[in-house]
């Protein structure tokens, strides 16, 4: 029973240490989750084509702090000088941001809590999982518009209609003599028609809508999302805010474009982020759980120790002496019942 009570304060030890690191962890999720939200209310806000370019600029600030808001909740710590998304490489702070990209100093190797005899749990979400392994535009594809683009054609809205259909290729979307024409990678046509603007563009699964007028020779490139980090999202948002529109509608086209394939980017981001959030969550619940398991286990194992240190033995002999000589004249009893037989009862 000793042995038992010390593995059960141990267990509860290790119960409390993880739920204290959850609840960190949470807190944080929940602060990127506030911030993602903030950058793409403020992306929305600065691609109507209507602001001018210091309201841009202005954006544009507002979204580098919260870039470093996304930087700090990155580097949380959990009080006892580790950090919460280093992994086992825990002594430093995980993430860096440099004219070259994002650096990330930690590992994947996700520490186990062990919360009783056969019960184990995920005490961390790995930093490369939560910020890194994220993708490019709607999570499916990916939108840009041609440098050497003439006209003020851009895309609004860029969605899957049919995932199964869409096979991970390279497209190009271009205009000439008032149609639109899209193309493989090998050269072949896979849409055409007359060009409409606002008119939804379906090809392969995807679903593309067009507005502005596009000139002869336009396009834009259409392919694969690709593996991309939440900060460069939030920094590519920074770059196009930042580029001057308010006198060349052409360029405003271009980075209406780009703003809207980031939007993309960051709906996906924040869909990651609210799956880490729910997975976080059950952990949490088995961590209360088996708190709630180990405190009634020790309050009987402190009862069953108190029964025998705490004994009465006067008391404990003569209930001794009792149950024995019960047992005596039970074992007479069958004794003579044994020996006894239909013969018997007939004499």
């Amino acid at each position: 029973l000793d042995q038992t009570r010390v593995a059960n304060q141990r267990y509860t030890e290790n119960t409390k240490a993880l739920g204290e690191r959850l609840g960190l962890e949470e807190n944080a999720l929940s602060g990127i989750t506030e911030t993602l939200n903030r950058v793409r209310e403020r992306a929305l806000q600065g691609n109507g084509g209507t602001l001018g370019d210091s309201d841009r600029a202005s954006i544009a600030a507002d979204l580098r702090q919260s870039l470093d808001g996304l930087l700090d909740y990155a580097n949380a710590a959990d009080g006892e000088g580790r950090y919460l998304f280093a992994g086992s490489n825990d002594a430093n702070a995980p993430f860096s941001l440099s004219s070259g990209g994002t650096q990330f100093s930690g590992d994947d190797v996700i520490r186990q809590v062990q919360i009783g005899p056969n019960r184990v749990v995920q005490s961390s979400d790995g930093g490369s999982e939560v910020f890194l392994r994220q993708v490019s535009g709607n999570g499916t594809f990916s939108v840009a518009a041609t440098a050497a683009n003439t006209g003020t054609a851009t895309i609004a809205t860029a969605k899957v209609f049919d995932a199964a259909a869409w096979d991970g290729g390279s497209y190009n979307l271009s205009f000439a003599g008032g149609n639109y024409s899209v193309q493989d990678g090998g050269g072949n046509v896979v849409a055409s028609g007359a060009y409409t603007a606002g008119q939804s563009i379906r090809f392969k699964g995807a679903d593309l809508t067009v507005t502005g007028a596009p000139a002869d020779g336009d396009s834009f490139s259409i392919g694969a999302s690709q593996q991309q980090d939440i900060f460069q999202t939030v920094r590519d948002l920074i770059t196009l805010f930042e580029t001057p529109t308010s006198s060349n509608p052409v360029t405003r086209a271009k980075v209406q474009t780009g703003v809207l394939d980031k939007l993309g980017a960051l709906e996906t981001a924040q869909s990651r982020v609210i799956d880490v959030r729910a997975r976080l969550g059950s952990r949490l619940v088995a961590a209360d759980d088996a708190q709630n398991q180990l405190s009634s286990q020790l309050v009987k194992i402190d009862e069953a120790l108190s029964g025998i240190r705490d004994i009465d033995y006067a008391e404990a002999a003569s209930r001794l002496t009792q149950q024995l000589t019960g047992l005596q004249a039970a074992q007479q009893s069958f004794a003579k019942i044994q020996g006894l037989s239909l013969f018997s009862y007939l004499r």
